[in-house]
């Protein structure tokens, strides 16, 4: 067994102060290859982004604290604390947050970890494939993988 405290202030994996979003990964310090979670911090005003999806993994949101606001295709909602979100692999998945609000927002992320994964944004016109997590470390002598963006076909 392994174990760690999520609700912890300390450390967070992806951490920059003019970043609105901070985030401490789960599966990895747990050498999970299947199963993926973090909690995500979004902070008070916090932008949305860019609607994206996967094709290759599915995804779960737990809203721990604060009221975000999820966007999708069909508008944006808010949520509250105890409620949960499931985004299917491709279009059906389409989603982003925001935190328009001036209290932080955690969120804890549940999802599938498939190589390979497509992650698209459809309106910024992009797509990443990726044949390995790319914020897990590459074992020594590991397989780098292939991590690399495309243009996505634009509609006539």
């Amino acid at each position: 067994m392994r174990r760690l405290n999520f609700l912890a202030d300390e450390p967070w994996d992806e951490l920059d102060d003019n970043d609105p979003v901070r985030v401490r990964w789960f599966g990895h310090p747990f050498g999970a290859d299947v199963l993926g979670a973090s909690l995500r911090e979004l902070r008070s005003g916090c932008p949305g982004r860019w609607l994206h999806m996967h094709y290759g993994v599915e995804e779960m949101f737990f809203v721990l604290a604060g009221t975000p606001t999820v966007r999708t295709p069909a508008g944006e909602e808010q949520l509250s604390p105890g409620d949960v979100v499931y985004f299917p692999e491709g279009p059906d998945g389409l989603h982003d947050f925001s935190n328009p609000t001036d209290e932080p927002v955690r969120l804890l992320a549940i999802s599938s970890k498939r190589f390979p994964d497509v992650v698209a944004y459809p309106e910024r016109g992009v797509a990443w494939v990726a044949t390995r997590h790319p914020e897990r470390p590459v074992p020594e002598g590991g397989d780098e993988g292939i991590i690399a963006r495309f243009d996505l076909p634009t509609r006539p």
